[in-house]
């Protein structure tokens, strides 16, 4: 009997994945495109309306392609600035703001911007042209620099993209990513072969397979609390003696101030602003603990909110004197990644930060709450007289350094805040950029809404207020006029960018502070002694050449431009200035010569403790008689010498 043949099945092309079944495309996306110019139509779906960056050979194709598309590029003077501006568009309009630079040096020069946009938490987008992958072991032309080596630790992260079917893939990763809590800087890097040699291919393979949803608008989402949680966190909260609420940037990432408002208004807590969200809660509102008063507020609230406030290292960590010693506290985060793991917390509760006010206010209410409780009436009065307290101390002060020259800088931040106050009802931007300016300038400007202050965050840098200036003025479409107060520090590091600003129309006013040095006061009083090889101060100090008129130089690049030399010439310069600005959406520049050693609170507190390494000896006597006097120096901060004496830490320690 002769036996049948049986087949062998190799392979079950009835299992999804198996089944060769050919897939109808319409026409467009079979041709072959170069996916960058997809990646432009990306950008402009994600709301893109400008790049920064400056121009280079291997960022051509993304350079070009994104103008080629409508999306305006903006050159700057340095890497560094477009990153500080898109630091500020991304803070501004709370969206992924875009770079394109590159390579090497270009790479290197922007992580200044990274790591302050990382700091506040601000979405934003690099896109790094490379040198060829193939040299990546060669020393070549524009070489050695490869971004996700530079950029690992001050991005979300960064991915380098060699091939072109992944491209618009991480490109949309990289915009989700950056608005994804905790926000912050994402990058992807794209070497010259890939972007100029292999960048054409067919349309459905740029996308893999192509699904159009995947590349709508990136939007937030409306993250809630277990109601429950947020019942309990409530009732314990309104249960306080003497509440208060700490709000900071994602109040306004999440556009709460609305709801912020509500649930002040509703509740009576007093509640001190911070960061973006200064004047969420307007500064001149009583409820607001802001100013001077913060630490008389913060350091005697029983129970505190925190909302929306990664607590860095401007709010000492979550440690005393900045925050109460006994204080229990609710934290409201975005993200667990932004609970502060210092303060003594009952209540953690993780959501948008929208989403948990509107959860919040609905819980007082159903708890029968219509107005804020009388019985928090003199908790209320205490943060009203404590303001007005701090208010008239630091104007008797000021009053008294008035028609001294030069002109003390904590009088120029009076004179500014208050011309804003009455030329604009404060509706400016404040951009702040000096070691000595910006301690003197921040607690005399007051905030009626939120978004109205951009700094350097927890980097302290300098250098980054042309840049902010220049990305505001755009993200607002040059709605708002801007004050940028900015040092000789600044203005060395990044005062080039002002010409940008100029060809740009930012209708900013910049203020400079000259006091002829980068760091105001310290050296004279604690390193002139033991610290100077040469015996020549302009070259061992931190000072810069005297009486410099940069007015002069701001004038050829078509500024408007003040010389101030006396506290009564302040405010009428900078009165033109602002009708200038909001006139012609030019900027104007005003030089301001200010007093050199005054040292700001920065110093008076633990910077002095930067001279620890010094023998007691090699302090001048007059740093030692300031040290021994008011206080300078707090033991507990950092290692002295073991020859300082107890007398150098006696009256810190008596506090």
């Amino acid at each position: 009997m002769t036996e049948e043949k049986k087949e062998t099945l190799l392979v079950d092309q009835l299992k999804p994945g198996a089944e060769f079944t050919q897939i109808d495309l319409p026409e467009e996306f079979l041709k072959e495109t170069h996916v960058i110019s997809l990646m432009a139509d990306l950008a402009k779906k994600e709301g893109t309306e400008y790049i920064f960056g400056i121009t280079a050979g291997a960022e051509w194709p993304m350079e070009g392609l994104f103008m080629k598309a409508g999306i305006k590029r903006v050159h700057v003077r340095h890497e560094q600035t477009a990153t500080f501006a898109a630091d500020a568009v991304g803070r501004m309009t709370r969206r992924t703001a875009v770079t394109v630079i590159g390579p090497s040096t270009g790479l290197t020069n922007c992580t200044s911007g990274l790591a302050q946009g990382m700091a506040a938490q601000s979405p934003m987008l690099i896109i790094g042209g490379e040198h060829p992958a193939w040299t990546d072991s060669v020393h070549f032309a524009q070489g050695l620099v490869q971004g996700e080596k530079v950029f690992n630790g001050i991005t979300k992260w960064t991915k380098r993209v060699t091939n072109p079917q992944a491209m618009l893939f991480e490109f949309k990763r990289a915009y989700r990513a950056a608005m994804t809590p905790p926000m912050g800087p994402t990058a992807i890097t794209i070497p010259w072969d890939t972007s100029y040699e292999h960048s054409r291919i067919p349309k459905y393979a740029a996308y893999s397979l192509y699904s159009a949803g995947n590349f709508e608008r990136t939007e937030q989402k409306m993250r809630y609390e277990d109601p429950a949680l947020i019942e309990e966190a409530m009732k314990w909260f309104l249960a306080a003696e003497k509440p208060g609420i700490i709000a900071g940037e994602s109040v306004w990432y999440d556009d709460a101030q609305e709801e912020l408002r509500e649930f002040v208004a509703l509740t009576g807590i007093p509640c001190h602003t911070r960061r973006m969200a200064r004047g969420c809660i307007s500064e001149y509102d009583p409820l607001n603990c802001g100013g001077r008063a913060r630490g008389r507020f913060l350091r005697n609230c029983d129970r505190a909110m925190v909302l929306g406030l990664r607590i860095g290292y401007l709010e000492m960590h979550g440690y005393p004197p900045f925050w109460g010693q006994e204080t229990r506290y609710i934290q409201a985060q975005t993200c667990r990644e932004n609970v502060d793991l210092y303060l003594a917390t009952d209540f953690e509760l993780v959501g948008n930060i929208k989403a948990l006010l509107k959860q919040m206010i609905e819980c007082v209410k159903s708890m029968g709450i219509k107005s804020p409780p009388e019985r928090w009436n003199e908790w209320r009065k205490f943060i009203a007289d404590s303001k007005e307290y701090y208010v008239k101390k630091t104007l008797e002060r000021t009053d008294a350094m008035k028609g001294v020259t030069p002109v003390h800088p904590d009088l120029v931040g009076r004179i500014i805040a208050e011309t804003i106050a009455e030329e604009c009802d404060d509706e400016v931007i404040s951009v702040i950029d000096g070691f000595t300016a910006s301690s003197f300038y921040t607690d005399w400007n007051r905030c009626r809404t939120g978004g109205r202050v951009l700094d350097a965050s927890d980097t302290i840098g300098i250098g980054h207020g042309p840049g902010l200036a220049l990305g505001a003025g755009l993200a607002t479409n040059r709605s708002i006029p801007l004050v940028c107060v900015i040092g000789d520090g600044g203005l060395g590091a990044g005062g080039m960018d002002i010409e940008t600003c100029v060809r740009w129309d930012i209708p900013c006013v910049f203020v400079h502070e000259n006091n002829n040095t980068m760091v105001a006061g310290g050296w004279k009083l604690f390193w002139s002694k033991a610290c100077s090889p040469t015996g020549n101060e302009m070259l061992d100090s931190w000072s810069t050449l005297p009486g410099i008129r940069y007015d002069k130089m701001m004038a050829e690049f078509g500024c408007h431009v003040e010389f101030v030399e006396k506290d009564s010439e302040m405010k009428p310069a900078l009165k033109r200035s602002l009708d200038y600005v909001r006139d012609k959406c030019k900027p104007a520049f005003i030089e301001v010569f200010v007093e050199g050693e005054t040292m700001n609170e920065i110093w008076a507190t633990f910077l002095t403790n930067c001279c620890g390494f010094l023998e007691w000896e090699d302090l001048p006597e007059e740093g030692r008689k300031a040290i021994k006097e008011l206080g300078l120096c707090d033991p507990t901060y950092r290692s002295f010498a073991p020859t300082w004496p107890d007398e150098a830490f006696a009256v810190r320690k008596k506090r």
